[in-house]
């Protein structure tokens, strides 16, 4: 079967004309050698097949290296739709140049109709013909008009060998004796050695590529929409009303994600709450109803409480992706983001990690720069995300006990003071990436800043859809796998259930205050975890830290919030009682200096643990997943916990 690829820059309306081609009869899957999902679909007996968007030959984002690597390896097989926007030929056509140059078999698709004829621009389609050397058609993939001609196109192969740009050009390269490192640097995703050869090679596509549309492309007067997409941007990119808009459009994403996700992330947590129940009372009595009750179902749990926030956070980031703002909140922040070392297309998952850190990562394939991108997914986790407020809020809550009933006071001032930290920390860790990393950072990033348009609403729901699934299916593996790990741990015991009941009717006789442990927590602290959280106890010591704070801090690397769960265990206190959880850790007892166990000294060290911890194990599995290795986690992992420990420790010591 012909497979015939559909290749285009983004905002170009590739995936609506792929939907127009197949209509329902498409499938997303996997290709040999490929991280992420590739759609197909069928027309007739052609095999249509819908690439990432890319921007360039030399681009080397992984969606990109993937569209890259697949065309290389169809050379001589394979036939290009090669999609344009209409109104930004200018930038489109650079591409298509590049991939002139291969010479594979093209249609050369100009999308946009309708945009065309409201801003009155009119293309002599026989001129553009005779220049490109391969078929020219016009289409709106919005309504389908022009679709049925390149459905004929397609049953016909009428694809032709369009002409070579720049063919002088590549005779130059190989009298300079330097071919073959220009064809790896495509091939691999490297920078080549001479960086000035690529920079003269797009500067010339981009001359040709400028005569070409000024001799076939001509514009009429500027009607009313076109007028009004320039009078926004003089607002939208104004140097103060453009900031300050820009600051309400993310801040609107960022509470939406918060705010709208919370009801059905409250939907899931107790539905799996309640299945759990029912479990924990249908199911016989033993290990494997507690392995279900306790570990399968919240382990499923603990996977898909996070799709409302990844969704939302997708949703709104294709809206604005769609409507051209995304292009102009790029354009805003770039300068200040210039400083770290990052660019304007950082800011997106940057500002979504106060919401969380997974749907951020997964959204940094925004970011055209590899180096760039890396540097956003090794220092987001920085930035303070909703998973540890409910650490911060117990713990600023026992330092400071009097603030209750005052709009103004220490609590507020320190939970600033820990956002403001996280700040300043994910920009300082950034830079110092971009400028240490060996990962080869692409010099030819540019920003396009497309019409302003009304959304594809389908286009977004399969977006969305498609990273949802792909969190699901891929990071949820690891989630649901450490869940299990970490619940065996915390079940099981080294030594037999007798003992521990014997040793617990010696503690009860013993202990008659109020203080006692349960049997819950008394057999958490006989258990593997238990033991793990005293073997470790030596090595926290010096941050002020007992073998029952080691235990929150295992558990919590399932997740942040875990951490008070944990704390009501150990101290036989209902995870729900806020209020008695913070009393009772204002009067736990340091049994060696008589001292509060939770001074200052140690709430202060504790907060600045979570801090910088990447105590997280979805935030490790999904940067495994959009990285490819688990070296990145893994240096991740422990780079944050020596930056968390060496604060810690130093907070601790000076303050204590």
């Amino acid at each position: 079967m012909q497979e015939i690829l559909l290749i285009g820059k983004p905002n170009s309306g590739k995936t609506s004309l792929f939907n127009q081609l197949t209509g329902l009869n498409q499938k997303v899957g996997n290709y040999a050698g490929v991280t992420v999902d590739i759609k197909s679909g069928k027309l007739k007996d052609q095999q249509i097949i819908d690439l990432p968007g890319m921007r360039s030959l030399r681009s080397v984002t992984p969606e990109e290296k993937i569209t890259k690597d697949f065309l290389l390896g169809k050379l001589g097989e394979a036939q290009i739709v090669f999609t344009a926007s209409g109104t930004n030929l200018n930038d489109d056509l650079i591409l298509f140049s590049e991939l002139a140059d291969l010479q594979i078999p093209m249609v050369l698709v100009i999308n946009f109709k309708d945009e065309l004829e409201k801003n009155h621009i009119s293309i002599n389609m026989h001129s553009l013909r005779d220049i490109t050397g391969c078929p020219v058609l016009l289409v709106n993939s919005k309504d389908g008009s022009g679709i049925d001609e390149l459905k004929h196109y397609i049953e016909k192969k009428g694809f032709k060998i369009p002409n070579s740009f720049c063919k002088s050009l590549y005779e130059n390269i190989t009298d300079q004796g330097i071919e073959n490192n220009y064809v790896q640097s495509l091939s691999d995703g490297t920078q080549p050695v001479n960086i000035s050869l690529h920079e003269n090679d797009y500067l010339k596509r981009q001359k040709i590529v400028s005569a070409m549309v000024r001799s076939a492309v001509t514009k009429g007067e500027e009607n009313e929409y076109l007028q009004s997409s320039k009078k926004w941007d003089k607002l939208l990119l104004h140097p103060v009303w453009g900031i300050f808009i820009f600051l309400t459009v993310m801040y609107f994403v960022f509470q939406s994600v918060f705010a709208f996700s919370s009801i059905p992330m409250d939907w899931i947590d107790g539905g799996m709450s309640n299945l759990s129940a029912w479990a924990s009372s249908t199911i016989p009595d033993g290990w494997l109803q507690r392995l279900i009750s306790d570990a399968v179902i919240p382990g499923i749990g603990g996977v898909v409480i996070f799709i409302p926030q990844i969704a939302i956070l997708f949703f709104l980031l294709g809206v604005l992706e769609h409507t051209g703002y995304l292009s102009r909140i790029s354009f805003i922040s770039d300068s200040f983001l210039r400083k770290f070392g990052l660019s304007g297309k950082s800011i997106i998952p940057l500002m979504s990690s106060w919401a969380c850190a997974i749907p951020a990562i997964m959204s940094t394939r925004i970011i055209d720069d590899p180096r760039e991108r890396m540097a956003v997914i090794f220092a987001s986790p920085l930035m303070t995300c909703s998973a540890r407020l409910p650490v911060y809020a117990i713990l600023i809550a026992v330092i400071y006990p009097n603030d209750s009933g005052r709009f103004f006071g220490s609590q507020g001032l320190m939970l600033l003071a820990l956002y403001l930290l996280g700040v300043i920390s994910t920009l300082a860790v950034a830079w110092y990436f971009t400028r240490r990393s060996k990962i080869p950072s692409n010099k030819f990033w540019s920003l396009e800043l497309p019409v302003y348009r009304m959304p594809n609403w389908r286009n977004i729901w399969i977006n969305v859809y498609q990273k949802t699934k792909s969190f699901v299916v891929e990071a949820g593996k690891v989630i649901f796998v450490i869940s299990i790990l970490l619940w065996l741990l915390a079940s099981f015991s080294p030594k037999g259930q007798d003992f521990i009941q014997a040793e617990y009717t010696k503690y009860t006789a013993s202990t008659e205050d109020s203080s006692q442990m349960n049997q819950e927590a008394f057999e958490l602290e006989y258990s593997y975890l238990g033991y793990l959280g005293k073997g470790i106890e030596p090595v926290i010591k010096p941050l002020g830290y007992d073998w029952k704070i080691g235990i929150a801090l295992i558990t919590s690397f399932a997740a942040r919030e875990v951490f008070v769960g944990t704390i009501s265990t150990v101290y036989s206190i209902g995870s729900d009682e806020d209020a008695t959880i913070i009393e009772r850790l204002r009067n736990e007892v340091n049994l060696e200096t008589g001292e509060p166990r939770y001074n200052y000294a140690t709430a202060i060290s504790l907060l600045l643990f979570y801090v910088f911890a990447l105590q997280c194990m979805s935030t490790l599995a999904i940067v495994r997943k959009e990285t490819g290795h688990w070296k990145y986690a893994i240096w991740q992992f422990i780079a944050f916990f020596i930056m968390a420990y060496l604060f810690a420790l130093a907070a601790y010591q000076l303050l204590s």
